[in-house]
């Protein structure tokens, strides 16, 4: 009973002024050295190539986890006496007991550490989760933020990659594709429809040449939908890029005669 009672009280070290001391300043330093790091990489990211700048961007959630576990690593041993039977007690405690305080924050902090090696989405690139899209700006423990294409940041729980399909529209590269949509009446003919909209995609000053242009159509009940798909040469030029193809492919096609038309609403019928 004694000796139990010895190894219990051996979990814990002695703590004095000076522990306590050294812990705050592990923390501190820790700390400061990930504001440092994420105020500077993506002030220095904007100066670099799309390539580098995307590489760059993933080093702030990797650098946060790094810094966490030396954290961890540095502290425990001034807290616990670290052995292996004291190991098993303690984790087991405290375990259950923060199993069911912070069960969603767990949920969402182990699907970000799956978020940082399996890479469904980095910092810099443009996602889709349910109804959001835009840019990951940041990669938290507990949660990614988006900023969408209204300038509005959106915070969204790593958890949900569990649930739902993620969309990552360039997915670590420095492009993706843009697609503009017309609609032309089903009774003319499509000749020439290929080489107006590829003539458009290939005099846009936002165009990436080394990625393809295609058009894509195929027939609906009340038109014939023409795809226009190219490759802006930034990623945060593709809203431009977008409604510059949809503005002058829309104006070449009607300065060809090609009649652009709308779908009826639901319930509707045609004249």
């Amino acid at each position: 009973m004694n000796a139990e009672n010895y190894d219990l009280t051996r979990v814990f070290n002695e703590m004095s002024g000076w522990t306590f001391m050294q812990i705050a300043l592990v923390i501190l330093l820790c700390f400061l050295l990930y504001q440092l790091l994420r105020y500077t990489v993506p002030r220095v990211a904007e100066h670099l190539p799309a390539r580098f700048r995307l590489l760059a961007l993933n080093l702030i959630p990797l650098a946060r986890l790094i810094l966490f576990a030396v954290a961890l690593v540095t502290i425990t041993p001034m807290i616990f006496n670290v052995t292996l039977k004291n190991f098993v007690l303690v984790l087991g405690t405290v375990g259950v007991a923060l199993g069911f305080a912070i069960k969603d924050w767990a949920t969402s902090a182990v699907a970000g550490i799956v978020a940082i090696f399996e890479r469904p989405y980095r910092s810099g690139d443009w996602i889709r989760i349910g109804d959001d899209y835009g840019e990951v700006i940041d990669i938290h423990t507990r949660s990614v933020k988006l900023r969408t294409a209204d300038d509005d940041v959106v915070t969204i729980p790593h958890s949900r990659i569990w649930s739902e399909n993620i969309s990552n529209a360039n997915d670590g590269s420095k492009t993706l594709m843009c697609i503009a949509e017309f609609l032309v009446a089903p009774d003319r003919s499509t000749a020439g429809i290929i080489d107006i909209l590829t003539d458009v995609a290939h005099t846009s000053p936002y165009l990436d040449w080394s990625r393809p242009v295609k058009v894509i159509m195929h027939n609906e009940v009340y038109a014939t939908r023409v795809r226009l798909k190219a490759y802006p040469f930034e990623l945060r030029d593709q809203f431009n890029f977008a409604t510059d193809l949809t503005t002058r492919g829309r104006d070449a096609l009607i300065n060809a005669d090609i009649k652009i038309v709308s779908t009826p609403e639901f319930g509707t019928t045609p004249n």
